[in-house]
Order: structure tokens, then sequence, then C-alpha cells
């Protein structure tokens, strides 16, 4: 057995060995768990996906019609309420000529029905009176129909004439027709409107009248309609928001249905996510996520790390039974189509980590990650 003793090292040499072999090792295995605490708490990718949605209204026409006037333009800022287009409905002939002839031959049964000698004595009763109003408003709503078609014919033959591609008589016989619709329906309404001055003044006190009131009522009440349709009718705004689109232009005719515009509301009111194949974790209707925008806060150093981007923590609202298909603009792994399992997320009650309120700046339509809080993905 040897009695030789290890040379002492001193301290100062040991210190050295420490920092040039230890303490390397140690601050780059906390440089590793650091990387990896805050990839896996605000950078790491989340495979679940959501798009931000808002309220999506489309204007479109009930019936038929010409495209009179588009108040708005795309990307406009409208409120509830503002006139977005105005549409001319008397282009529709077929139900504008059958309801004038329909109420038309309703007043003239009503007149049959009463009792010659009755009619003579009364002619400025009351019934009698409104009965002749109804006739010469009828008459007024026809004239005006064939009015607006004389218009429509004469600016038509105007063209051609100044093109030399109709003779001068034509031009003139077109004026000529449309003048006189004119002078009819001008006619015809100072009539209207001294007949419903005599009805102000006259008095109903013959309670034995043959006319059934109620029926006289449901009649002014199908000619008013017959007259509001020669007017052009104005699509309001329901919502307060933003013109998406606008699929039609200032004098186009447009079909029942047919698209005008979309407005789309400027409030995020809820996130559509989507749990891709295979599904590792189910959705549950109250289980808690959190919400990641994509978007940094600032442009500093280390925005691109994820560390500002806001966070917000929020509950599933709901969950689809069954699985859609999603294209590439919304997996990660852009694939063509992928079949994925949607969930909602209402934001209401938004808090933050600490719990305090909070507002997620996003614009509709823009991605997010959501981590389910307490369960791996």
């Amino acid at each position: 057995m040897s009695d030789k003793q290890p040379i002492p090292i001193p301290a100062e040499q040991r210190w050295q060995d420490f920092r040039q072999v230890t303490l390397p090792v140690i601050v780059f295995l906390i440089c590793i768990a650091g990387v990896m605490v805050l990839w896996l708490s605000s950078v790491s990718p989340s495979s679940v996906v959501g798009e931000a949605r808002s309220e999506n209204i489309i204007l479109s026409s009930p019936r038929a019609g010409l495209l009179t006037k588009v108040s708005v333009g795309r990307f406009d800022t409208v409120k509830k309420g503002d006139p977005i287009a105005s549409i001319d409905y008397s282009m529709d002939p077929n139900f504008a000529d059958a309801t004038v002839e329909w109420v038309r031959a309703q007043v003239d049964l009503l007149t049959l029905t009463i009792d010659p000698m009755q009619r003579a004595r009364t002619a400025l009763s009351y019934n009698q009176l409104r009965l002749d109003w109804l006739n010469e408003r009828t008459s007024v709503a026809a004239l005006k129909i064939e009015l607006q078609n004389s218009e429509k014919e004469f600016q038509r033959i105007e063209t051609l004439f100044e093109d030399t591609l109709v003779s001068e008589s034509v031009y003139n016989k077109a004026m000529t027709d449309r003048d006189s619709y004119a002078v009819q329906v001008q006619q015809k309404t100072e009539l209207v409107a001294s007949i419903e001055q005599a009805l102000r003044e006259a008095q109903d006190n013959d309670p034995a009248s043959q006319l059934d009131q109620e029926q006289i009522k449901r009649l002014d009440q199908g000619l008013s309609r017959v007259e509001e349709l020669l007017n052009d009718i104005i699509l309001l705004s329901p919502i307060d928001g933003e013109i998406g689109s606008i699929s039609k232009q200032t004098g186009e005719s447009v079909r029942p249905g047919e698209t005008i515009a979309t407005i789309s509301s400027s409030q995020v009111k809820k996130i559509v996510g989507y749990v891709p194949q295979p599904i590792y974790l189910e959705p549950k209707v109250g289980m808690e996520v959190e919400i990641r925008t994509r978007r940094p806060t600032t442009s500093g150093l280390f925005s691109w790390l994820g560390v500002d981007r806001q966070v917000a923590r929020a509950k599933v609202s709901k969950v689809s039974n069954r699985l859609e298909a999603v294209g590439s603009g919304v997996l990660r792994n852009r694939a063509a189509y992928k079949k994925v399992l949607p969930f909602t997320i209402d934001l209401v009650d938004l808090v933050d980590a600490e719990g305090e309120p909070i507002k997620l700046d996003i614009h509709p339509g823009e991605l997010v990650d959501i981590h389910f809080l307490g369960a791996g993905e």
C-alpha cells in the first residue's frame, strides 16, 4: 500500500475547472428548459385552430324588379336603418296588372249589389263616394303602369331617333303617347283628391246600407298595396356593420331572392374551432380553453416569439355532432381538405390568466390558436 498523498488542488484551480467545464453544462441545460417552457406556453403551434366569426347579413330582392339606386359602396360603414338600395317593382307587370284587375273586379261586383233606387237616393252617400274613390284610385294605378311603360318606350325610341334609326313620325307618336298618359294620370289624380275631400265632408247616416264596410276596407288595403308597388322600395340595413360585397349595380334587373349586397358586423361574437383527425381530445360543453391570437401587439425585438400576443380564457359553448371538411386556409398542415370536428366558443366575459376582463383585438375571419387547459392535445 502506497503512502503517497494526492497532490492538493488549489481552490482557485477547482473554481476555474467548474467555470470552464461544469458551469457551461448547467447554463446550457437551464437554457434548454427555458426554451421548452416558453415554446410550450406561448409559441408552440396548436393543432386546434379557430376562426373569428361575426354576424353576416345578405340583402336580397323579394320580387323581380329594377335596381334604381345603390346608395353604398364596398367597405362602406353603415348603421342600422341606413338605406342600401332602391328597387322598382313595377317592372313586374304580371303581378301589378293582375292585382289591379282583381281590385277593379271586386269594386264592380260591390257596385252591382247596390239597389238602383237606393243608389239614386244616396248617390252622394259616404259608401258610394268611397266606392267611386276606390274606382278612381284603381284607374290611377293602372294609368301609372301604362305611363311608366310608355316612358321606357319613349326613351328607347328617342335613343334610336338620335341615331337616325327611326323616323320622326314614330318619335312624335311615342312622345304623344307618353304625354297623353301623363295628362290622364294628372287628371285622375286630381279627381281622386276631390273625391277624398268629399269623403271627409260627408256623413255616414245610413246604417242600413247594403255595402259591407269590412269588405270595402279590405279592398282599400289591397289597392294600397298596389299603389305601394308603383313606388320604389328602399332596402335598409338591419345591423351596424360594413358592406362586404355588392353583387348588383344601379340599372340592373334583379330576380326574386337574388343577392344585392352583404353586410358584415365588425364585432366578433364567437370563435369556431376545428379539432383535426385523429381526435386525441374531444371538446365538451363547458370545457375551459385558452385563445391565443397570432397578431403581435408590439413590434419589439422578441415579438416574433409570441410573448406579447393576446391570450384570453373562455369556455366551449357548443360542439357539433358530426365532422366537416375544411380547406387549406384553416389547417396548419396545408392539406387540401381534411375532416374536422367543429365547436363554438362565445366571446362573452373573456378573462386573462389573472381573471381580469379582456377584449380580443381580432377581425372577423382572423385565425387564432386554441389550447385546452388541463389537458394535452
